[in-house]
């Protein structure tokens, strides 16, 4: 590696050292004088219009006439971020190195100049060693050799000069003298560069900042403003994402509310860089702002000052948001308790208006059933050969439907008792075995119509029981009379009883239609009917297992159904055998 002697003046109080300097250049033999020339132009251009459009290129066209190169760069030196960061670069395009790259002086090649002060050169290869540095990807850029010269201001390395070559060994101690000069030469007009785009930065920063606060506190609608504002916060802080997190008011943990574009990953990730400021008001902690880089992005203090400056200014419209989307969140509350309560106490005006009606129909009906029933009996008890059998029969099926009629009014009636929580049990003490046996004789007319098989399978020992007898025969009853409808000719009804330690279980098993599986957990609902051909042959109204139910709950039990369609239906009834009402729950009124 060789390394060239600066030609820069170092005394810091002698001022025109430029001046001085070309002018010792100018002095050279005339061999010397062309050289000298490109060198005091090359300083010339630099330090002009900066903002002229075609600034860099006249620059890099005035460098091409001393030194050959395929790949050149000037970066400015902050030894208080100990960062490179890019001001001009053109040639080669390399992954990784974008127009604004910012590296660690030490991920720069040839390190040694910033503690030289000489410029030096080497093979791209010696120094690409740890596949992440400048230099891997220079030399993934097809770079071979190159040239790192400082630039000196005051005696303190203010930037480096970089120059590569796509061919091995392309530069000898000529070439880094040269470089060393080209650097001494735009020392000056680098450093007014330097200042000049520090001065920019700092106008297009305080612009987008006051910009982003703007964005922020235009709308309440954090989620819409967020595009804008991170178009414009990616301007000052390199980043892939940005994402707002609120306090959950629970220790220090926050939420995330609101982001665009990558969002940042829980815990460390090697493949991501992120930075953090709290958004305060007041001393109150709001929330935090988090922006996402990529692995190979290099955040420094200054990229810290301005996220917590941002943070700052949008964290009184980031409360005023959070406030004003709670206030709104409260109020769609208070409207949809609102609009429940009235729902509440429509559908309890309406139950209320449902059970008034059912309680007046079941009354005005049973007055005139029970004369039908009354003069039916009469009639059926007249001296032999007063009736044809003709009319014998009719007065049979007028019996047969008034006590049908009949049943279902008092069942009307106990739904309606049931749900003005009116409905009492009234629990004796009796024998199961002697209460189905006696049951027996009732079933038979039922199953007669249809020709259909009675089979009751108990226990011939006594298997008393405390509870209210007369509902649990309608349960029963009501158990019989619908397997034996929906149950074709000549079927089979079956009744099974036996003690089951502290309970009583009852169960009555048809070979009938059956029930869907998906209308099981609705059969013993209020009004509830499957809807299919079988149960659209046949009358009801759908309350009969709902009755059934609260009757075996007020006893705090429970009933369950079996069911395949074609197959037929088995319902189940455990009932405690001592009923007390210190174990009584209210049983759930939902259909």
């Amino acid at each position: 590696m060789a390394i060239a002697t600066s030609t820069y003046p170092s005394d810091s109080g002698q001022s025109g050292r430029l001046k001085s300097w070309l002018s010792k250049v100018a002095s050279f033999g005339s061999g010397r004088n062309s050289h000298a020339e490109l060198l005091l132009e090359a300083g010339q251009i630099l330090g002009d219009n900066f903002e002229s459009p075609n600034h860099s290129e006249r620059f890099v066209g005035q460098l091409a006439k001393v030194i050959d190169f395929d790949y050149l760069s000037l970066a400015q030196v902050d030894h208080t971020e100990w960062t490179a960061d890019n001001l001009l670069q053109c040639g080669a395009r390399i992954s990784g190195m974008s127009d604004t790259w910012s590296v660690s002086l030490d991920a720069v090649p040839q390190p040694e100049v910033f503690s030289t002060k000489l410029a030096a050169m080497c093979e791209v290869e010696q120094v690409a060693h740890d596949g992440k540095s400048v230099a891997w990807w220079m030399y993934r850029a097809g770079l071979r050799s190159m040239i790192t010269a400082p630039i000196i201001a005051d005696a303190t390395v203010i930037g480096v000069l970089m120059v590569a070559s796509k061919l091995p060994h392309s530069y000898d101690e000529a070439n880094v003298h040269t470089a060393q000069q080209l650097a001494d030469a735009v020392a000056g007009s680098f450093a007014n560069l330097r200042l000049h785009k520090r001065l920019r930065r700092e106008l297009i920063e305080r612009e987008t900042v006051s910009a982003l606060a703007k964005t922020i506190s235009s709308s309440l609608d954090i989620e819409s403003s967020m595009p804008d504002f991170a178009h414009d916060f990616f301007k000052i802080v390199p980043a892939n994402g940005v994402s707002i997190s609120l306090a959950t008011g629970v220790n220090d943990d926050t939420e995330d509310r609101w982001s665009y574009g990558v969002t940042p990953v829980a815990g460390d990730s090697p493949h991501q860089r992120t930075l953090t400021s709290e958004m305060k008001v007041g001393g109150s902690t709001v929330g935090t702002i988090t922006v996402v880089g990529s692995a190979r992005q290099r955040y420094v203090r200054h990229h810290l000052s301005l996220l917590n400056t941002v943070a700052s200014n949008i964290a009184g419209a980031i409360a005023a948001a959070e406030m004003h989307a709670r206030s709104m969140e409260l109020a769609d509350a208070r409207l949809e308790m609102e609009k429940t309560e009235a729902e509440r106490r429509e559908l309890e005006r309406v139950a209320a208006a449902k059970s008034d009606f059912l309680t007046t129909v079941s009354h005005e009906l049973r007055t005139p059933l029970t004369s039908i029933l009354a003069f039916a009996d009469v009639l059926t008890r007249n001296k032999p050969g007063n009736l044809l059998s003709k009319q014998e029969r009719q007065l049979g099926i007028i019996q047969r439907s008034g006590r049908r009629l009949a049943v279902l009014i008092d069942d009307l009636l106990d739904a309606t008792h049931i749900e003005q929580s009116k409905f009492e049990l009234k629990p004796v003490r009796f024998d199961v075995t002697e209460m189905l046996s006696d049951l027996t004789d009732s079933f038979k007319p039922i199953l007669r119509e249809k020709n259909q098989k009675f089979v009751l399978d108990i226990s011939k020992a006594p298997t008393e029981m405390f509870a209210d007898q007369i509902r649990l025969t309608q349960v029963v009853s009501n158990l019989v009379t619908n397997a034996s409808k929906y149950s074709g000719e000549g079927s089979e009804v079956t009744i099974t009883a036996k003690a089951d330690g502290d309970d009583v279980v009852i169960a009555v098993e048809d070979q009938g239609i059956g029930i869907d599986s998906f209308d099981l957990e609705n059969v013993f609902g209020a009004f509830f009917r499957s809807d299919n051909e079988g149960t659209r042959a046949q009358s009801g109204t759908g309350i009969g297992l709902y009755f059934c139910r609260m009757i075996v709950e007020y006893h705090n039990g429970d009933i369950s159904a079996e069911s395949a369609v074609g197959t037929g239906t088995k319902i189940t009834l455990r009932v405690p055998r001592e009923y007390s009402t210190e174990l009584e729950n209210e049983p759930s009124l939902a259909a």
